[in-house]
């Protein structure tokens, strides 16, 4: 090993030493009564996601005499690295609070947060680690993984199981502890706020450039925007990954809040199809036997949700367009980080901007080797 790595392993493992004697402090301070306190970071404990740093660990301690043992989650957010505009790890903590605790949803349980930046450096939250296993998109589960293990009527029943997970995301009454979630400034509560949050996150993310696609997106979407559409709870990134599986293949979690909002629950079924034919179709994958079929998959959903969808093409686009943005924000966030030329193109040339083209009948995007390039960092050592 050479100098410079052993000075980067030394500086790693205080880090980690810094956040596991910071965790064992404010959890003792967080629960009261409690005494011995010992946490033990995962293997893999110290991991940047996309807008906040992830940390899996054990918290061990006695409480009136006997010994509580504690899996938990810590995520930290990482100031200027945000995919999202106005991300807050504060609001994704009180959504989980206000559903883990008014409703059946098999949600963690949020054991602290502060948007201070004394104790931690930044904001963070500490959560419950729920058992169970995600649909990885790495491997492309299209591919291989734990579900193309199963035979053809049970992947069928995993995916149902998913649909139905969405669906009752999007029947919450959000009148009942989610009312925080309605922002006045933005427009009329629902789609018309969400639209105006796109568009500002466009902005935030372009800077002083041009992206015409994404710009005839917004056009397109302002101006044959659904007539009073419904308001629901919106998951906002509502994907395999997101949902955890126990032993059963029933779902034993669903996580991941940062893009939850107020809007028509359309959006969320129109997220999951994209993803899925993102990674297949996209992707030049086929897709996996077995899985229910597109108009299936909106049939569950539509059972499960206790109505019809509706503008599904419309929200789709909007699905796309969001696609693209978190794209461009992933391209120069991996350029910040040296990771990638800046002479890269894919946060105007990328295969969910040259999907949206093709739905809004513009100009042909060409896809060239700078997506592999950008994919190929983005999942680097992941």
């Amino acid at each position: 090993m050479s100098l410079s790595n052993t000075a980067t392993s030394e500086r790693a493992s205080a880090s980690r030493d810094d956040v596991r004697l910071s965790l064992q402090q404010y959890l003792l301070e967080l629960i009261p009564g409690s005494s011995d306190m010992t946490v033990n970071l995962s293997e893999e404990a110290m991991k940047a996601g996309f807008s906040a740093e992830t940390i899996l660990f054990k918290a061990s301690y006695r409480l009136d005499q006997k010994l509580v043992e504690e899996r938990l989650v810590f995520r930290r957010q990482i100031p200027g690295q945000e995919v999202n505009f106005d991300a807050s790890l504060i609001t994704q903590a009180r959504i989980m609070d206000a559903l883990q605790t008014r409703t059946s949803l098999p949600v963690p349980r949020v054991f602290g947060m502060d948007e201070e930046e004394n104790r931690f450096g930044a904001p963070f939250l500490i959560m419950e680690q729920l058992p169970g296993r995600i649909v990885p998109q790495l491997p492309n589960y299209h591919r291989e993984g734990w579900v193309a293990s199963l035979d053809l009527p049970e992947r069928a029943a995993v995916w149902e199981r998913a649909i139905r997970a969405v669906a009752a995301v999007n029947r919450v009454d959000w009148r009942n502890g989610l009312e925080f979630l309605d922002n006045p400034n933005r427009g009329t509560t629902g789609l018309q706020q969400y639209l105006s949050w796109v568009e500002e996150w466009l902005h935030w993310a372009l800077g002083e450039r041009s992206h015409p696609v994404a710009e005839a997106a917004v056009a397109y979407l302002r101006a044959n925007a659904p007539v009073a559409p419904p308001v629901n709870l919106v998951w906002g990134d509502a994907i395999p990954a997101n949902l955890l599986f126990d032993a059963d293949n029933n779902v034993s979690g669903i996580i991941d809040w940062e893009w939850a909002f107020l809007g028509p629950a359309e959006i969320d079924l129109a997220w999951w199809l994209y993803f899925d034919r993102l990674f297949s179709e996209d992707f030049n994958v086929p897709r996996l036997e077995g899985l229910p079929d597109r108009d299936t998959t909106i049939r569950t959903y539509e059972e499960a949700l206790g109505r019809p969808v509706s503008d599904l093409p419309y929200y789709e686009i909007l699905c796309g367009l969001r696609m693209v943005i978190a794209t461009m924000r992933s391209v120069d966030r991996l350029v910040g980080a040296g990771r990638l030329s800046r002479a890269n193109t894919s946060w105007l040339n990328s295969p969910s901007c040259a999907w949206v083209a093709r739905q809004l009948g513009l100009d042909p995007v060409a896809i060239g080797p700078d997506f592999g390039e950008f994919t190929a960092a983005l999942f680097d050592g992941r």
